[in-house]
């Protein structure tokens, strides 16, 4: 355990739990630095920045109850979807590079929730599938990252969710046509 400074609190020193501390408290630091801030300039890019963080921070806190990472998440929820995938389509689907998928598909391969086979037409392509287990996994993290959902929501009335979402797909749009 590290020791404590005075406005320092008391952190593990060592593996996921202690750098999950690391990264909540440096969020925290950071999210009490932006709560006053407004840019002369850029105020929607910061702003929607500033939202996927602090949604991101909450989702990453969910999923860290059930021992997956937001990317991991992303994988079983592509492969729940398509049934089976490559590692490269998986790659596309979360997108994240290819090497990086190599680390995520093992990773859920050694908590027990994706099966790799080869593909059935033969050649190099490794097909992944969702395990019993994986399933489970997902649909518990599932529940809990719509149940985050569901109190972020509360705070918008039925109208204005809806105007929000529909801008939100229009900017998405426009900006993946740039």
């Amino acid at each position: 355990m590290s020791t404590p400074t005075k406005n320092q609190p008391l952190l593990p020193t060592g593996g996921r739990s202690a750098r999950r501390a690391r990264q909540v408290a440096e969020a925290e630091a950071v999210r009490a630095q932006e709560a006053s801030y407004r840019p002369q300039n850029g105020y929607l890019s910061w702003l929607l920045t500033r939202c996927n963080r602090e949604l991101g921070r909450h989702v990453d806190r969910v999923l860290d109850e059930v021992d997956l990472t937001e990317a991991q998440y992303g994988v079983l929820q592509a492969l729940v979807h398509l049934k089976s995938a490559s590692s490269a389509t998986l790659a596309r689907s979360v997108q994240v590079t290819p090497q990086a998928m190599v680390g995520l598909v093992a990773a859920l391969e050694r908590k027990g929730y994706i099966a790799r086979t080869s593909h059935p037409g033969g050649g190099r392509v490794i097909t992944t599938t969702v395990t019993p287990l994986g399933q489970e996994a997902f649909d518990t993290a599932k529940k809990r990252v719509r149940a985050l959902e569901r109190t972020v929501r509360k705070t918008l009335t039925e109208e204005e969710y809806g105007v929000v979402v529909d801008h939100l797909e229009k900017l998405g749009n426009a900006l993946s046509e740039l």
